[in-house]
Order: structure tokens, then C-alpha cells, then sequence
């Protein structure tokens, strides 16, 4: 029973120190973060604070407030007079405005809102090094407890933002003992920029021409046809400090070559294959080397608005059922804005290995790296498990020591049995000499679902023998 009056009584106290604090409120000023980052700031900046306060403060109290590193009063320092100004009071309209000259003919720079209430401010000071405004209550009327007043910063004060930042409020009395303290925010930071994939590519490619999509893709009546969407956000005109992008380049890692000598342009899939919804012209083109390119996209301004809705974009691939599909494994987006207002800052990346898809093979692959073929006294096989109750049509293709590539079949897969295919048969399939031998890395093709297929390769040099290593990719469910 003790604890627990001593724990009310402890929450009492604490209640009562939080109910005498001035609380401190605004709608705060939102700057970029990547523009806070890029150190630009926030100039003269016009807007309102508001102070409820919670204890009487009796005539000629002081009252200071302590901006932190986030904002600077220094520029309205310098507007008033040696740092210092009178209050214009007017009784008719109940507000209190600083002047840059003391008089009405001025720069109006702060006003106070005083509502109903019957006090005013007074001495009203900028100090540049600590950061801080102080003022007065008047001769008179004191500060009641409950009393509420706005302060209005106009441009021309010269409040300048570089960041978040909080003001702290603090009374004191002629004697400097003080009444009460409220802390307030003045400004918050928020992503100017934001991006991602509602759509990635899906294509599962016919894995006999592989020319089209066997399902998945994007359209129903046009087997060659798969759309990435993208979604571009910018906040350009909503915030402070915000950057301009001229351009956005969006780079998606993936092979979407299929081979061969020229690394301007995508092999087999080329640029033309490719077309970009947006406003404005793209530009689109093929990076990286012959056998795994990149696809980068550079979307001009108009592509994407500033004014903080979404901007889709769509990047359809269509091969034409002409042109030999890649495929490309796994792909990722990286996004990349050209800043042309803050120096120091040429670029900044939006977003990088976001997941934007893939095309492959509709069929399981599997791939026996070293596969050994025809050298006297070894013998290599491959053992296949079908697991499903349909036969598995099977291609196989491989690559040898000099880059000589080799393709052909083998016969069907039996359901619910497992299959020996030997050296023999595979050299026969790929059209090797069957007097020769071959350091081969072989691949097999297999129309088959998920899990239905397994592969077990080894070798034999004697009575040894050792398990060969085998790569699988699984299909997906027809």
C-alpha cells in the first residue's frame, strides 16, 4: 500500500511539472532531406508560432527564445536596429509589430497576435551568436496562466531553415528565477524523392524458339509483349530547400543480351524492342559488355512532375515473336536524379537494387559445370528423376574449352522413373565425335513444373566414384 501511494504521488508530481510547461506549437516548415543533405537551405522563410502558457508571468518578465542549429535569426538581427526594436502596439487591432526602423514607415519584420488578451510585449531583441529572440512584457497586465499569443515571422525577417529545427521556450522573472520552459517544432524533413516498381517484367519464356512468352507477360493477345511500370514521386514545389532534377536515369542490371560482338546495342533484343511511356523524349540505350548488358533509361524533366503526385512510367518490351527473348536473371533498378541547383552535388541516387523482375525459361534448367565426355578410362552420366506422372521433353545444349557451342535432344523423360543418359548418348545428342574427347559445360532445358525434376551427375574411373556438380534453376507451375 505504501509503493503505491508513493508511485500516485510520484505521478502526481510529474503530472503537474508537464501540466506547468508552456507548450510550444506551429505548422512546421517541411524541407527536402536529400535537399538538407545536399546543403541547401531554406531562405527567408515567413511563418507561426504559437505559445500557450501555463504559470502567470508577472509585468517585465523576460522572456527568450533559443532557436538550435537548424535555423538561423541572424539576418533579422542585422534588420533591427543595433539588434534591437520597440514594439508597435496597437490596442485596436491587438497586435505588436517590429519594425526594421521602430516606426510604421518600415519593414514590417515580426508581429505578435495578442487576441483578447490584455498584456503586450515590449524591447524586443535578436541576438545573432546565441541564436536567440527575447522581449519583454509590458508595464501593466500581466501574462495569465492560460493566456495565448502568435508570433508571425514575414519573410523580410530573414529566417533562414538549414535542417529540422526546434525552438525552446523560457520565462524568467525581474530576478532571473525561472517560471516556466516549453520546447516547440519549427521545421521537419521529409524524402523529396521516392520511386519504386508496381510492376515488374514476369515473362516466362517458350523455351523452344524462345521468341515468346509461354505466360505471364503483359498482354493477352501479344505473346512477345511484357511492361515494366515504375512509379516516379517528386516534391519539388511542396518543400524547402528542395532539389531540381533535370534528369532521372534509371538503370536496370540484368543480361538482356544473348551474345555477340557489339556492345552499343542489345544483341538480338535491340533498343527499338523496347518503348517508353512518358512525357517528353527518353532516351534509352544498352551499356556493359556484349554478353551481359544493362538497360538504361534517361527520362527527361517533363517525365515527372514536381508537384509531389505520382508519375508512372511504362517500359514495354516487345520482341515481335521475331527476336530471341533473354534471359536475363534476376533484375534491379537503380534510379539516378541530375541535379542542377546545388553545388557539390552533380547527382544523387534515388533508389538502387530495388527488384524489377526477371524473364526466364519456362522449363527447369539444370547445369553440370565439368562434364567430362570420351576420355579412355572415365565414364560420366547423368541420372534423372521424374517425379511427376507426364513425360519430360528434354533439350540440352553445351559450351566446350574453346567456346565451340553444341545443342540437340534427348528422348523423353519417362513419368515416375528415374533415367540414366550416359556419356555416349549425350555426345551422340550434341553431334560430338564419338573418338574424341571434350571438357564440356552442359545444360539441360526441361519442360517440366517445380520440383519435378532432379538431376544426379558422376563419373567413374574404375571402382572410384565421384558426384559431378550440378546447378538447378526450377520451373514454374504450368
Amino acid at each position: 500500500m505504501k509503493l503505491l501511494k508513493k508511485a500516485l504521488l510520484a505521478t502526481a508530481i510529474v503530472g503537474t511539472f508537464g501540466a506547468n510547461a508552456a507548450t510550444v506549437s506551429s505548422t512546421p516548415v517541411k524541407l527536402s532531406a536529400e535537399g538538407v543533405a545536399a546543403k541547401k537551405s531554406a531562405a527567408d522563410v515567413p511563418f507561426d508560432v504559437d505559445f500557450v502558457i501555463a504559470k502567470e508571468t508577472a509585468a517585465a518578465s523576460k522572456i527568450v527564445l533559443t532557436f538550435d542549429a537548424g535555423v538561423s535569426v541572424s539576418d533579422l538581427a542585422d534588420a533591427l536596429d543595433a539588434g534591437s526594436e520597440n514594439v508597435i502596439n496597437d490596442p485596436n487591432t491587438g497586435k505588436g509589430t517590429i519594425y526594421d526602423d521602430g516606426q510604421t514607415t518600415g519593414t514590417k519584420l515580426v508581429e505578435f497576435d495578442y487576441g483578447t488578451g490584455s498584456f503586450t510585449f515590449d524591447k524586443f531583441k535578436a541576438n545573432k551568436t546565441a541564436n536567440t529572440i527575447e522581449f519583454v512584457v509590458n508595464l501593466g497586465n500581466p501574462l495569465t496562466a492560460n493566456s495565448a499569443f502568435r508570433m508571425s515571422f514575414e519573410g523580410a525577417a530573414g529566417v533562414d531553415f538549414v535542417g529540422a529545427a526546434n525552438v525552446a521556450y523560457k520565462s524568467s522573472t525581474t530576478a532571473g528565477v525561472e517560471i516556466e520552459t516549453g520546447t516547440g517544432v519549427l521545421a521537419t524533413t521529409e524524402s523529396q524523392f521516392s520511386f519504386k516498381v508496381s510492376q515488374p517484367y514476369n515473362g516466362l519464356i517458350e523455351r523452344l524458339e524462345k521468341k515468346t512468352f509461354s505466360k505471364k507477360g503483359d498482354d493477352s493477345t501479344d505473346a512477345g509483349i511484357d511492361a515494366l511500370k515504375l512509379t516516379f514521386n517528386d516534391k519539388q514545389t511542396k518543400l524547402q530547400a528542395a532539389l531540381i532534377a533535370s534528369t532521372n536515369t534509371v538503370e536496370l542490371t540484368g543480361n538482356f543480351s544473348n551474345g555477340g560482338a557489339t556492345t552499343g546495342t542489345i544483341t538480338n533484343t535491340e533498343n527499338s524492342n523496347f518503348a517508353v511511356s512518358a512525357s517528353g523524349t527518353a532516351a534509352l540505350s544498352a551499356v556493359g559488355s556484349a554478353v551481359n548488358q544493362k538497360l538504361t533509361i534517361s527520362l527527361p524533366d517533363a517525365a515527372i512532375t514536381n508537384a509531389g503526385v505520382d508519375s508512372p512510367i511504362t517500359v514495354t518490351y516487345d520482341s515481335g515473336q521475331t527476336k530471341v527473348i533473354p534471359v536475363t536473371g534476376a533484375i534491379t533498378a537503380k534510379v539516378t536524379a541530375t541535379i542542377t541547383n546545388a553545388s557539390g552535388t552533380p547527382s544523387i541516387v534515388i533508389a538502387d537494387s530495388v527488384d524489377a523482375g526477371k524473364w526466364a525459361l519456362d522449363a527447369t534448367v539444370i547445369n553440370i559445370p565439368y562434364f567430362p565426355v570420351g576420355f579412355t578410362g572415365l565414364s560420366t552420366s547423368v541420372h534423372f528423376a521424374n517425379e511427376s506422372a507426364n513425360k519430360a521433353n528434354v533439350l540440352v545444349s553445351a559450351i566446350d574449352t574453346d567456346g565451340k557451342e553444341y545443342s540437340g535432344s534427348l528422348t523423353d523423360l519417362a513419368g515416375n522413373t528415374v533415367t540414366k543418359v550416359s556419356q555416349g548418348t549425350i555426345m551422340t545428342a550434341l553431334g560430338l565425335e564419338s573418338d574424341s574427347s571434350y571438357k564440356l559445360s552442359v545444360t539441360f532445358n526441361i519442360d517440366a513444373n517445380t520440383g519435378d525434376v532432379n538431376a544426379y551427375a558422376f563419373s567413374n574411373a574404375g571402382d572410384a566414384r565421384q558426384a559431378l556438380v550440378t546447378s538447378q534453376e526450377k520451373g514454374s507451375d504450368k
